[in-house]
């Protein structure tokens, strides 16, 4: 497991898992997290990591600029960088998931597309589990079939 720190966030690549953490220590400004999405990528992209667990509990509410910067201009760059699809847990405090079910315009957390799989989780549990199953089906639909 490779780990970086910073007084903001712990991130990390679990080869077991394949999977890119981050886990944001603190809140953290718009070009903060900006700058911490641009680290998951660089590490994502020297392991070939389709797979995220971007755990945000104490990183503060996920913000609309956030999701839409996330949606317009860093996932397009991680399917082109990274890998042709990816698969990303989100991990929320109740709070948010309670703003997501009612309603919340966070494109970035929920919105599934063909190459981008994304759900959000208030356990890490749920989040690894949904990451395996959906890591499984990919492989699955890209295994050539005989």
């Amino acid at each position: 497991m490779q780990i970086g720190l910073s007084k903001h966030i712990k991130i990390s690549y679990r080869a077991d898992m394949q999977t890119v953490i981050i886990r944001w220590q603190q809140p953290v400004t718009f070009t903060e997290f900006k700058i911490n999405c641009l680290a998951i990528l660089a590490l994502a992209k020297e392991n070939s990591a389709s797979s995220w667990l971007l755990d945000c509990r104490s990183k503060g509410e996920i913000t609309e600029q956030e999701s839409d910067w996330l949606t317009e201009e860093f996932y397009p760059k991680a399917i082109e960088q990274v890998a042709s699809q990816l698969v990303v847990a989100w991990l929320l405090t109740p709070r948010q998931m309670q703003r997501l079910s009612e309603g919340a315009n966070l494109s970035a957390v929920t919105l599934d597309n063909p190459v981008i799989r994304r759900n959000a989780f208030m356990t890490e549990q749920d989040a690894v589990k949904w990451l395996e199953e959906s890591m499984a089906t990919l492989e699955k639909n890209s295994t050539p079939r005989s």
